[in-house]
């Protein structure tokens, strides 16, 4: 009996033994994940008026202001009411630059962001690419913002654990756990193909959480939550972070943002290019230099490899990107680059861009002639002056003349940038290749409209 009742005894010490102290199983990888990354999540709040539309024009003599001053009177002016939408976003950048979906903010005029300790903010529209579904937004907050760490989704596992963070109905700070079901999905509706090369996760994606990150146990941003399939549970799509921060170094390109260059191509290093070039997989090439810029007074050249900036390591072109857009012409930079090995550092200065006229621009690529709202007209309509450009005529044989263009037309966005003025307008137009097709919001009449030009 004693020595059954010692091996009881022995059995229920290595029980306990084997026990862990209290709460240290509850801290598991997940929660330190979430906890990590949940500053960096915020909501988003937009606002989008509903036209009544009601009474006739000013009455103003000349036709295409007339049209011009009913449309503004119906925009701005109707018994509308507000229609309400919830999503998701993440800051990306302590400087306070957002990253939702397209969709949460598509034909919003008013977006406010919610942070996670309830500091509310009104955002501005950066630039929006539809066709990836993605969109840039600015907070003005007096200090740096926690942000989410970029991670990467070239080494994604089928089965490893993702949690899907965002407000789902309005449930600020919701998370879902899952796993990664497959990669390089598509969406399709109606037979047409709106998504491509996507994640596909069972974690929920409810109604809210769009634009909310996806983030790995390590709690690195491996994408947005963008897509369910409706019909089905537990189906639900992101998109991929690499391709994330593709677009995002498109859509911050701080040439067209803040009117400044350096000179410099960048491209991203992938295993591809390291093994081709025998290079270190780290940095980001230089794939060109532009003569007589910053970048060829500092002795850049093609193929060199840029590995950090002002002291911050680089990784990829959006990173770099970043770092430039907190800078105004006249700052400096400091390069750290590796050339056939051998690491060196020079300072550029950031230049202006060399000034061109909007006007011009328009009618060479567009075959439109446009023009600022004059203040006077903004003041009679109570809109702000910068909301927008007027077609004011229509070139004959032009772009946008083949593309249904009218003269009364305001145009708001190209490319999915605002164009409130002529000098955004030129610094867009300037880095427009020939050829390319870009889409146009304009407002018509009674609504708001999508269309298309090939640039000339």
């Amino acid at each position: 009996m004693r020595k059954r009742n010692e091996i009881l005894i022995a059995a229920a010490l290595a029980a306990l033994c084997a026990m862990p102290a209290a709460g240290a199983s509850r801290r598991t990888p997940v929660v330190e994940a979430i906890e990590s990354c949940s500053p960096a999540v915020v909501n988003i709040s937009t606002e989008r008026v509903i036209q009544q539309h009601y009474g006739p024009s000013f009455g103003f003599r000349d036709r295409m202001f007339d049209r011009l001053f009913r449309d503004f009177r119906e925009r701005f002016h109707t018994r509308g009411r507000l229609k309400r939408s919830l999503g998701s976003g993440v800051i990306v950048d302590p400087s306070g630059i957002v990253v939702t979906n397209e969709h949460v903010i598509n034909r919003a005029t008013k977006i406010t962001v919610i942070l996670s300790d309830a500091r509310r903010y009104e955002a501005r529209l950066i630039s929006s690419d539809p066709d990836s579904d993605l969109a840039a937004l600015r907070i003005d907050a007096p200090g740096p913002l926690p942000c989410i760490r970029m991670g990467t989704s070239s080494d994604l596992m089928i089965g490893e654990t993702v949690i899907a963070m965002g407000n789902p109905f309005g449930l600020e700070n919701s998370v879902s756990v899952g796993v990664l079901s497959a990669t390089d999905r598509a969406v399709r509706a109606e037979g047409k193909l709106l998504l491509e090369h996507l994640i596909q996760i069972d974690a929920a994606i409810n109604p809210g959480s769009s634009g909310g990150p996806l983030v790995n146990i390590n709690g690195e941003l491996i994408g947005i939550n963008t897509a369910i399939v409706a019909e089905a549970q537990g189906i639900g799509f992101a998109l991929p972070v690499d391709r994330v921060k593709n677009v995002l170094a498109n859509l911050l390109d701080y040439r067209l943002l803040k009117r400044v260059w350096l000179g410099v191509r960048l491209q991203e290093i992938t295993p591809d290019i390291a093994e081709h070039m025998s290079i270190p997989l780290e940095g980001v090439l230089i794939s060109d230099v532009k003569a007589d810029s910053p970048a060829s007074s500092a002795r850049l050249r093609k193929k060199d490899v840029i590995l950090a900036v002002d002291d911050e390591p680089v990784g990829h072109p959006f990173e770099f990107t970043k770092i430039v857009l907190r800078k105004s012409a006249g700052d400096k930079v400091r390069i750290k680059y590796s050339r056939d090995g051998r690491r060196s550092r020079a300072t550029l200065k950031i230049e202006k861009l060399p000034e061109k006229s909007g006007l011009e621009l328009a009618r060479v690529k567009l075959g439109l002639e446009l023009q600022e709202i004059p203040s006077d007209v903004a003041r009679l309509l109570d809109v702000d002056s910068d909301i927008g450009l007027i077609v004011t005529g229509v070139l004959r044989n032009g772009p946008a003349y083949g593309a249904g263009f009218e003269k009364g037309d305001l145009i708001l966005r190209i490319g999915g940038r605002p164009v409130a003025d002529l000098d955004r307008l030129a610094s867009l137009l300037e880095h427009l290749r020939a050829g390319r097709r870009v889409q146009v919001l304009l407002y018509r009449r009674n609504g708001l409209y999508r269309g298309m030009i090939k640039v000339r």
